[in-house]
């Protein structure tokens, strides 16, 4: 039993969660990826001498026996001189036999196992802290002897942390550590229906209803994409049992003049990337459903007009409706800046977050129809389905967009808002069947003023004339629905026509009248459409395809080659690619391809995967050392750690033509990147062989500091 308070000290040698050794500094020429295997395989076999013939055939099998011996040498050599500034000798070496001299203590699994042995619950705790991730994690080696023992060390570790988990999970007496260990559990072993359960029920327990029926829907996607079964009958008189009490709490908690009158829902708070987002929730259907207004908006300002509130009403009929202040407007914080469609993405999901809720349907009106798009597109397992209304993919004219608005109709729209700010609205179109009323104008012009100062009004209005989703719509692959008025003055039906040409089985709906806004003349057909659409709609199938930035990044073949063999140096290919890696992981990236003279990498996020472009060019550039990098978002198929698709093979061509040190984009990354912190210069076009049409590319970078 472990009572000592050096029990849990830093141990020499960490091997849970990677790969950490305290005698040797981050980035050591000697930790190559032998020498770590090496020390790892030796740790865990530390009571037992092995041989050099062994060894040198577990991770030399591919080179001759003397080969193999010379490298087991040189490896050694060059760690135990390393090791040297620890003052101990770690490998004891008799004749043909090595062993790492490792005291209990001295290396973390060790540690686990001993703890995770115990009978204590303390030290169960202990034991489940010191389990960071699995054996080794993230690392690999082309040696199939060494991949085979790795893959047998992982399993027996990971059974032994979900068994220390399942003996806390019914020893703890508070429901959040209850939930806390089996939410880790669901981490290790996300099929555990049993496991599932306990923490539907621990939610129950704490009141939070919401995110009970949030973890069933992760269950069952999970089920369902990877058994094709659904959850057993027990979850799913859970589930049941659960999403009653939801609709009867909410009842309860919403005061009867609430629900049948104007009275103004309480407005919540949620931090975003530091940002403060505003939200209201009102309604008590099964499903939730997210509302994103175009231009601007005021949460509590909306309940003053009694058109909008009845709509909104409507729709909280059906469902549990969720609104927010996108960042720069409304009630939540103004100082925000221009916003990217990336932050705003971010905002709704800090939202859904808070309100636990794991999936919702997107209902976007004009442009807030561009961030619900791309974000269909890139969190398809947030999004249940996809509404649109009076939206548009793109917001300037071009030739083949000729809905779009000219430039100079755009300037002549930005002087009339600055112009007109805070009089009786003009709402000739975007509500003509209102343009008559002054109750409705003046409730506008006040709403429009609570919403944004005229400034941020007129910078928000070109922001969102300026981006262009259309390369992004064959991603959506959620069910969708287009709505569209037939007289529409705004957004022409032409356009709401592309959408639905562009969206893989999208609805589209023309609907009678000439009201843009959605609680204009007939606003109950409209909603009559979306709960139609929304009770038959048909789930989506398991993705096999998703949106994808990627970035192509070519080592120059010197550079690559030189001295790749020598650890030493420092100037291998693995070293840069340690650090690649290591940028990778601070980006959330994920790595597709990593080859001594190229690295080809994963992002969700466009803006995300220009920072690591730039991060690693400028990395190694500081040795002296310039890249040639280019990045396109697209459509990209994956299969376990494959990714296939147009989006990879224009990413590596834009890479061939980018000048060392430069970093070129598609113009779809830069039309999806507006409001980003930088700075795109046109460098031409390009028509490729099997890709219609000629590409244009721009080289990217960071504004210049004055």
């Amino acid at each position: 039993m472990i009572t000592s308070t050096n029990s849990m000290a830093r141990p020499f040698l960490s091997l849970l969660g990677g790969f950490e050794c305290a005698g040797l500094a981050a980035g050591s020429p000697a930790l190559t990826r032998k020498a770590r295997a090496l020390m790892a395989y030796l740790a865990l076999q530390a009571r037992h001498s092995q041989s050099r013939e062994k060894i040198a055939a577990l991770l030399w099998g591919g080179a001759n026996d003397e080969q193999a011996r010379a490298s087991l040498r040189q490896t050694l050599s060059v760690l135990r001189r390393a090791l040297q500034t620890t003052e101990r000798q770690w490998f004891r070496i008799e004749r043909d036999q090595l062993r790492l001299d490792l005291h209990e203590f001295d290396l973390d699994v060790r540690q686990f196992e001993v703890l995770a042995a115990s009978s204590e619950t303390e030290e169960l705790k202990q034991a489940i802290s010191l389990y960071s991730g699995e054996f080794l994690e993230g690392f690999t080696l082309a040696e199939e002897p060494f991949e085979d023992w790795l893959r047998i060390e992982r399993e027996r570790l990971r059974t032994l942390a979900i068994a220390v988990l399942e003996k806390l999970i019914f020893r703890e007496t508070a429901v959040g550590a209850r939930i806390a260990a089996a939410t880790r559990l669901l981490g290790l072993d996300p099929l555990r229906e049993d496991i599932h359960r306990i923490v539907m029920g621990a939610y129950e327990k704490q009141g939070r209803i919401n995110l009970a029926l949030e973890q069933y829907q992760r269950l069952s996607d999970t089920l369902r994409k990877q058994l094709g079964v659904q959850p057993e009958p027990e979850t799913r008189l859970l589930y049941e049992k659960l999403l009653a009490r939801r609709m009867v709490t909410t009842k309860e908690c919403q005061p009867e003049e609430a629900r049948r009158s104007n009275t103004t829902p309480p407005t919540r708070y949620v931090k975003s990337s530091g940002v403060n987002i505003a939200y209201q929730v009102t309604g008590d259907g099964p499903f939730d459903l997210v509302y994103v207004q175009g231009w601007v908006s005021n949460l509590d300002y909306a309940w003053a007009s009694t058109r909008l509130a009845r709509t909104l009403h409507r729709l909280g009929s059906f469902c549990r409706l969720i609104r927010i202040d996108k960042r720069g407007t409304g009630l939540s914080d103004r100082t925000a800046g221009l916003p990217t469609l990336e932050e705003r993405m971010q905002d709704v999901r800090a939202v859904l977050d808070a309100v636990g809720s794991r999936s919702a349907v997107l209902f976007g009106s004009s442009e807030g129809g561009l961030m619900c798009m791309l974000f269909a597109a890139s969190y398809p397992e947030r999004t249940t389905a996809l509404i649109l209304h009076g939206a548009y993919a793109r917001g300037l004219w071009s030739p083949d967009y000729p809905w779009g608005r000219t430039e100079n109709e755009l300037e002549d729209e930005l002087a009339a808002i600055e112009r007109e700010w805070g009089r009786p609205a003009d709402l000739s179109r975007a509500a003509p069947s209102l343009v008559d009323d002054p109750v409705e104008r003046e409730w506008f012009a006040a709403y429009l003023r609570n919403s944004a100062s005229p400034k941020d009004a007129i910078s928000l209005w070109r922001w969102s004339v300026e981006i262009d989703a259309r390369d992004i719509l064959s991603a959506i692959r959620v069910p969708t629905l287009i709505t569209h008025r037939t007289g529409d003055r705004w957004v022409q039906p032409d356009e709401g026509r592309y959408l639905a040409s562009r969206i893989p089985h999208a609805k589209y709906v023309e609907l009678p009248g000439d009201d843009h806004v959605i609680w204009g003349a007939d606003s109950d057909r409209l909603i009559d459409e979306i709960q139609g659409f929304l009770s038959s709609a048909t789930p989506s199938e398991p993705f096999e395809s998703t949106l994808v930035t990627v970035v192509h990044v070519i080592i120059p073949e010197g550079y690559a080659r030189e001295n790749r063999d020598s650890a030493a140096s420092g100037r291998g290919a693995e070293n840069w690619q340690r650090e690649a890696t290591r940028l990778l992981a601070a980006t959330v990236g994920q790595e597709i391809e990593l080859e001594e003279n190229k690295v080809v990498a994963g992002f969700q996020q466009p803006t995300q995967a220009i920072n690591y472009a730039l991060d690693l060019r400028d990395h190694l550039h500081s040795r002296g050392v310039d890249v040639c990098a280019a990045i396109h978002i697209g459509e990209c198929k994956r299969q376990g750690n494959l990714y296939s698709g147009p989006v990879m093979q224009l990413a590596a061509e834009f890479a061939a033509y980018a000048s060392p040190g430069e970093i070129l984009t598609s113009q779809t990354v830069r039309d999806l990147t507006v409001g980003a912190n930088l700075t795109f210069y046109h460098r031409g076009q390009l028509d490729l062989a099997g890709m219609p049409g000629l590409w244009i590319f721009f080289s990217v970078e960071p504004p210049l500091k004055l």
